[in-house]
């Protein structure tokens, strides 16, 4: 009982955390407009099939984005710095008004571990797409679910009775 519960937070913990990363961090990396998330009305009538299709996509999905912040993280400290250095000059890049405190040498650093993250998050973004495909789903159906399990109860407990299942 005990993994299954555990293993029914990780996935919703993974489902979450990976929305953001996905959709907020790749959009950032290649210099586009950040994704505005916005509240919107979610489809909430799913058959048990999609949301098998959905589940098995998840756990996939969970994979993929565990074995991409190993490499990142990889990739980051290969370059001598620290994950909370890279965030920190990270973030000061993304706001024009902060002034990035590093040396020339971090900075060069810095851009050489940015683009290890780009590279691997672009390969990860291919691995996702397609594990969501090979699980039955479209991308944008995955997205649909996705936004429905964070958004609503009913179909939360749906996802989660099908983990328990397993």
């Amino acid at each position: 009982m005990f993994n299954t519960k555990s293993k029914i937070k990780n996935v919703s913990s993974v489902i979450a955390v990976f929305a953001v990363i996905f959709c907020l961090f790749s959009d950032n990396i290649y210099g586009q407009e950040p994704i505005r998330l916005e509240r919107q009305e979610a489809r909430t009538d799913f058959t048990d099939e999609e949301l098998e299709m959905f589940v098995k996509a998840a756990q996939d999905v969970m994979a993929i984005q565990q074995k991409t912040n190993h490499e990142m993280v990889e990739g980051i400290e290969g370059e001598g710095l620290t994950v909370e250095e890279f965030n920190h000059m990270f973030n000061a890049m993304q706001d024009p008004q902060a002034e990035m405190e590093a040396t020339e040498e971090e900075k060069q650093a810095f851009d050489r571990a940015l683009q290890k993250v780009s590279e691997v998050q672009e390969a990860a973004d291919e691995e996702v797409t397609q594990a969501i495909e090979d699980a039955g789903l479209q991308y944008q159906e995955y997205e649909e679910i996705m936004t429905a399990y964070q958004q609503d109860p009913e179909v939360q407990q749906r996802v989660n009775e099908m983990l328990e299942g397993q």
